[in-house]
């Protein structure tokens, strides 16, 4: 891939997770991507943040669903450290893989797994769920990485 699609990559997936609502309808953007300038609420970017989500499966019972837009940590790294704000906890259930990124590795049940996908729930929360709880294994196939 040449550097300009690169770039273009990048910043399409930076503007459509901008474009995200996190935790509430309040609409809160990456601090890479009000950084870089970009929108952070158009429909055109939100129909492209859809148009990009794959589905996955949350297996597991219990699991919090995490984000805290104020610390860019959490944006970067996703880690029950820096993504504090627990806005969900969800069971079985279904919701739309965003992006993947590394980040703190979880260990459970004998499992490890450092990456981390940015969900959108049905009731519209987005936040990050360890892939150690999505099915399809250590990445998510047909889960794009985070473009940052």
């Amino acid at each position: 891939m040449n550097t300009r699609r690169l770039l273009k990559a990048t910043t399409a997936a930076a503007a459509a997770v901008a474009a995200l609502t996190l935790g509430s309808p309040a609409a809160v953007a990456s601090p890479a991507a009000a950084q870089a300038g970009l929108p952070t609420t158009t429909a055109s970017s939100a129909s492209t943040a859809s148009a990009a989500a794959t589905s996955v499966y949350i297996w597991a019972t219990s699991v919090n669903v995490r984000y805290d837009g104020a610390d860019a940590d959490c944006v970067h790294y996703p880690s029950r450290g820096s993504c504090v704000k627990i806005v969900a906890t969800v069971s079985r259930t279904t919701a739309e893989g965003m992006c993947q990124h590394p980040g703190e590795e979880i260990v459970d049940s004998g499992y490890r797994n450092r990456w981390w996908t940015l969900l959108k729930l049905p009731d519209g929360t987005i936040g990050w769920v360890n892939n150690i709880y999505i099915q399809g294994g250590e990445k998510i196939a047909g889960v794009p990485d985070c473009g940052w």
